[in-house]
C-alpha cells in the first residue's frame, strides 16, 4: 500500500513537472494503476525473489520518469529513444545536467534508496504487508481500466488518444519506440509535387534589392555566440551596458540589425542553428541534422562560396565529433575544421576554451587563411564560453549585480554574455589592426535562447526586468547584425525571420545567386510579404510566431487545445481564423522533409534542376480504383480478382476458438441453424478445414494466404477484422512477420492505430464509417498520423472531405459502388471504391 501512494503522488509530481493540461486525471489513473497492477501481478507469482523484481521494476520506472522530467525541464517535450545515441554529448554539457537535477526533479527517485534500505535491513517489512493489501490490487485495476475504456469509447476519443500518447509515459515511450523502429519504413503522408518544387524555386531565385552585392568579392566572417539572446541588445541594467561592443557594431552606419529574429533548431540544438543557417532549411526533430544526414548532398552557403573562389574553414573551440561535426562539416562543404586540438589554451570556462584564447588564436588563423590566395575567403567561427549554465569565474565577471539576481540564472547570464562581448570587441579590433576587418563582412547572431520560460520564479524575474511579459516569443528572439564596414547602411529591420533566412539574405549581401541549389527561407532585407518562424522544439511543430501573433501548438498536439495569442496586447485571441495557417506550417516543414529524407538535392544538382519526383517518391500503394474485397476470401476468388487484374484484395480475417487465423467474411448463411448466438459461431481450425464451402471455394488459414502472396508478389493485401478489438493483428504480425511489408491494415477507429502500428504495421487505411467523427478530427488524426488512406461512406464522399485528404496525399475510397460514385471517381473525387 505504501508503494501505492508513494507512486501516485510521484505521478502527480510528474503531471506538474510536464504541465501535463488535458486528461490529467485520466493520464494519473493509467501511469498509476499500471504500475500498481503491474507490482501487484509480481506480487502473486511464486518467484523466489519477487522483492528484489519489485523493487527493480519500481526503480526502472522511476528513472525514466527522472530522465523525461530532466530532460523535459530543458526541451519542454519527452524525451525520444532516437536521443540515445547522442547520449555521448551529455559528458560535454555535465553543468548544464547538473543545474537540471534539482530537489523538485529529484523527488521523483529520492524514495528508492529508501525502499532498498528498507528492503535489506527491514525483514519483517519485506513485501508481506505488500502481499496481503496487494491481493485486491488486480480487481482494482479491472475495475479502473474498464472505466476508463468506457470513459475513452464514448468520451472526445481523438483528444484523450492524443494526450496519452503525447503525454502519459507508457503510451508515449511505447509508441515513440514503435515509431522508430518504423522509421525507415514509413516516412508520412508527405507529398512533394511539381508545384511545391517550383514554388520553392521561385523563393531561390532572389530579387536585387536594397543592399544587393555591396558585400561582393569581400570576405565573409559568421560569428555564431552561444546563447546570445535579444534582450541583452541595448539593455542597460543597474546603469550598466551589458553588450556594449555589439551595441556599437550595431549602432554603426555600416550595420543592420534585424531584432525580430527568433531561433530554430532541432534535436541538435547549436549544430542545428549551424545546419539551418546554412542551408535555409527546416532541422530534423528525429535525431541532430548533422548525424541523420551527413551522408546527403547539399548546396548551403558553404558551398556556394566554394563556387564562388572562397576557401571556406569552419572553427569551434571544442571536439570535433561533438554534435558529428568532424563528419557532418565535410558534406556541409567546410575544407578545413580547427577544433579543440588546433588550439593551446591552458584555463578554461565551462567546459571548453575561453573566448578571449579563441579569438586570440583565431586571428592568426584568419591570416593563414588570407594567405592561401587573393580569392575571398568564409570563416565560419562558433563561440563557447557564454554556454549555459553560465558559471563563469568571479575573475571574469566585470558587472554589479543586483542583490535580487545574484546567484540566479539571470544574474549569472548577464555575468557571462557581458564576457563574451568583451572578447567579441577585442576581436574586431584585432581584424582592424591585422588588416582584416575593412574587406570583410561581419555577421554576429545567436544559436538560441539563454534563459527559458516557462518558471514562473525565472518568468516574473524576467518581466519585471524587461517591462514585458516573458514569454516564449521573448525566449526564443535572437540578434541578427549584419555589418559592412565603409558602406552607410545603418537600420533596424523587423521582418520576422529566423536562421531558416540567413542563407537568402546573406546572399542579397554578398551578391551572389543560388542557381543549383534550393532555399526554404526569405530574403529579410527585401521581402516584403508577411513572414513567419515555424518552431518545432519548445513550442510543437505546427506553432508560429509573426510580427503579432503567437500561436501556441497544445502539449497533446491537438489544435483544439490549442491557443493564440497577440503580441501587442497579450491577450488570447481565436485560434480558429489560424487553421489554414496550421496546414501551411505542416506543408512547409514536409516539404523540407522530404528535400532531406529523399536526399532530393543530389539528383537536384545531378540533373541540372530537372528532377523526376516519381522515382524519388515511394511506388503508390493504393493503386488500383476498385477494392476488391470478397464474399467468401477463397484462394478462387482471389486467382479471379487477380487474373482480372486486381492488385488491391481486401480479405476478412478471423481467430478460431484455438488462436489460429482463418480467412473468413460472412458465415452467417451457412451455419445459421447451427447456433442460436452469433458469438457461438466460431470454430476450431480444425472445424474450418473440414467446412464444405458453397460453389466449390477453397477455405483459406493465414498461411495459405502468405503462400499465395509468395507466389503473387504484385498485390497488396488489406487485413480486415468486423470486431472492435486488435487481437487478429497482434497476433498475425507477432507470428508471421513477413506480413508487415505487404500488408495494409484496416483500422475502424483512432484507437486501433496505437495497437496495429506498435506491433509494427506502417501501412494503415482508416475506415471510420461506423464511429461519429467530425470532418475536422479525421483530418487532424491522418495529419499527425501516416495512413496510406481512408475509406468513406457514401454520403460523406460527396462533401469536400475527399478534396482535403486528396490535398494531403491520401486517396479516400467509397464503401460500395453505385452510379453515383461512378460519377465522383470520374470528376476525380474519390481514387475509387470497396466492394
Amino acid at each position: 500500500m505504501i508503494l501505492s501512494i508513494l507512486f501516485i503522488l510521484k505521478t502527480i509530481l510528474f503531471l506538474n513537472i510536464t504541465n501535463v493540461e488535458f486528461n490529467k486525471i485520466l493520464i494519473l489513473i493509467i501511469t498509476s494503476m499500471t504500475t500498481i497492477g503491474i507490482i501487484s501481478l509480481i506480487n502473486q507469482t511464486k518467484l523466489k525473489y519477487k522483492t528484489l523484481i519489485i523493487i527493480i521494476f519500481y526503480s526502472v520506472v522511476s528513472f525514466i520518469m527522472f530522465l523525461d522530467v530532466v530532460y523535459y525541464s530543458q526541451f519542454y517535450a519527452l524525451p525520444s529513444v532516437s536521443m540515445l545515441g547522442q547520449a555521448k554529448q551529455l559528458t560535454a554539457v555535465g553543468d548544464n545536467i547538473k543545474s537540471l537535477i534539482n530537489i523538485k526533479n529529484l523527488l521523483i527517485i529520492l524514495d528508492i534508496p529508501i525502499l532498498i534500505f528498507i528492503s535489506a535491513y527491514s525483514k519483517k517489512i519485506n513485501l508481506k504487508r505488500i502481499k496481503e493489501t496487494s491481493s485486491f490490487l488486480p480487481y482494482i485495476n479491472h475495475i479502473i481500466f474498464t472505466i476508463l475504456a468506457f470513459a475513452i469509447i464514448h468520451g472526445n476519443t481523438i483528444g484523450q488518444i492524443e494526450s496519452l500518447m503525447a503525454q502519459e509515459p507508457y503510451f508515449f515511450h511505447t509508441t515513440d519506440i514503435a515509431k522508430n523502429i518504423n522509421s525507415s519504413k514509413n516516412e508520412g503522408n508527405i507529398i512533394f509535387t511539381e508545384e511545391d518544387l517550383e514554388s520553392i524555386k521561385l523563393r531561390t531565385n532572389l530579387k536585387d534589392g536594397k543592399l544587393t552585392g555591396i558585400g561582393k568579392n569581400k570576405n565573409l566572417i559568421v560569428l555564431q555566440v552561444e546563447a546570445l539572446q535579444n534582450f541583452v541588445i541595448d539593455l542597460n541594467y543597474n546603469n550598466q551596458e551589458i553588450t556594449p561592443n555589439l551595441n556599437r557594431l550595431m549602432n554603426d552606419k555600416s550595420s543592420v540589425y534585424y531584432d525580430k529574429y527568433y531561433q530554430l533548431i532541432g534535436r541538435g540544438n547549436t549544430s542545428d542553428a549551424e545546419f539551418v543557417s546554412h542551408n535555409s532549411l527546416h532541422p530534423s526533430l528525429e535525431e541532430p541534422s548533422y548525424t541523420k544526414y551527413e551522408n546527403n548532398t547539399f548546396y548551403g552557403l558553404p558551398w556556394l562560396l566554394r563556387d564562388q573562389g572562397y576557401t571556406v574553414w569552419a572553427m569551434h573551440g571544442y571536439k570535433k565529433e561533438f554534435w558529428n561535426r568532424e563528419k557532418a562539416y565535410v558534406s556541409q562543404g567546410f575544407q578545413r575544421f580547427i577544433s579543440e586540438e588546433d588550439y593551446k589554451f591552458e584555463k578554461t570556462i565551462g567546459f571548453g576554451i575561453r573566448d578571449e584564447d579563441f579569438f586570440k588564436q583565431n586571428i592568426e588563423y584568419l591570416k593563414e587563411l588570407d594567405s592561401i590566395d587573393n580569392n575571398p575567403f568564409y570563416a565560419f567561427i562558433i563561440t563557447l564560453t557564454s554556454h549555459s549554465p553560465f558559471n563563469i569565474p568571479e575573475e571574469y565577471q566585470m558587472l554589479k549585480i543586483k542583490p535580487e539576481h545574484e546567484g540566479t540564472i539571470l544574474g549569472n547570464y548577464l555575468q557571462s554574455i557581458h564576457y563574451a562581448d568583451k572578447e567579441i570587441g577585442k576581436f574586431i579590433e584585432d581584424l582592424k589592426n591585422e588588416g582584416l576587418y575593412k574587406d570583410t563582412v561581419i555577421a554576429i547572431y545567436g544559436d538560441h535562447f539563454a534563459i527559458q520560460s516557462g518558471d514562473n520564479e525565472v518568468d516574473n524575474m524576467m518581466t519585471e526586468l524587461l517591462g514585458h511579459k516573458y514569454d516564449y516569443d521573448s525566449m526564443m528572439n535572437i540578434p541578427l547584425i549584419i555589418h559592412v564596414p565603409g558602406e552607410e547602411i545603418q537600420e533596424t529591420i523587423s521582418t520576422v525571420g529566423s536562421p531558416m533566412d540567413f542563407y537568402p539574405t546573406i546572399l542579397n549581401i554578398m551578391g551572389y545567386k543560388n542557381e543549383k541549389g534550393l532555399m526554404l527561407g526569405r530574403d529579410l532585407t527585401n521581402y516584403e510579404g508577411k513572414n513567419y518562424v515555424f518552431p518545432q522544439t519548445y513550442l510543437l511543430k505546427g506553432s508560429f510566431i509573426s510580427e503579432d501573433t503567437m500561436f501556441v501548438m497544445a502539449r497533446d498536439g491537438l489544435f483544439d487545445h490549442s491557443k493564440a495569442y497577440d503580441l501587442n496586447t497579450r491577450e488570447e485571441i481565436d485560434k480558429n481564423k489560424f487553421r489554414s495557417m496550421y496546414d501551411k506550417i505542416i506543408e512547409e516543414i514536409n516539404n523540407s522533409d522530404f528535400i532531406l529524407k529523399k536526399n532530393l538535392l543530389k539528383y537536384y544538382i545531378e540533373n541540372n534542376g530537372e528532377v523526376d519526383l516519381e522515382t524519388l517518391t515511394e511506388t503508390e500503394i493504393l493503386k488500383d480504383k476498385k477494392i476488391a474485397s470478397f464474399y467468401f476470401n477463397s484462394l478462387e476468388e482471389l486467382n479471379k480478382a487477380y487474373d482480372k487484374g486486381r492488385r488491391l484484395l481486401a480479405v476478412d480475417i478471423e481467430l478460431t476458438t484455438d488462436d489460429r487465423i482463418i480467412l473468413l467474411k460472412d458465415w452467417y448463411w451457412y451455419y445459421n441453424n447451427l447456433f442460436e448466438d452469433p458469438k457461438d459461431r466460431r470454430l476450431t481450425l480444425e472445424e474450418f478445414k473440414g467446412l464444405k464451402m458453397k460453389k466449390d471455394q477453397s477455405q483459406m488459414a493465414i498461411e495459405d494466404l502468405i503462400k499465395w502472396m509468395e507466389k503473387h508478389e504484385d498485390a497488396y493485401i488489406i487485413l480486415r477484422h468486423g470486431e472492435p478489438d486488435t487481437k487478429v493483428f497482434v497476433k498475425a504480425f507477432t507470428e508471421y512477420p513477413m506480413l508487415i511489408d505487404r500488408c495494409i491494415v484496416e483500422i475502424k477507429n483512432f484507437r486501433q492505430y496505437l495497437t496495429v502500428t506498435y506491433r509494427g504495421f506502417n501501412k494503415v487505411i482508416l475506415n471510420p464509417i461506423k464511429e461519429d467523427y467530425a470532418d475536422e478530427e479525421i483530418l487532424d488524426f491522418v495529419t499527425m498520423h501516416p495512413h496510406v488512406g481512408v475509406i468513406l461512406d457514401k454520403s460523406r464522399a460527396k462533401t469536400n472531405l475527399p478534396d482535403k485528404l486528396k490535398e494531403k496525399g491520401l486517396p479516400t475510397y467509397v464503401d460500395g459502388p453505385t452510379n453515383v460514385l461512378t460519377k465522383l471517381i470520374l470528376r476525380g473525387k474519390v481514387k475509387g471504391f470497396v466492394e
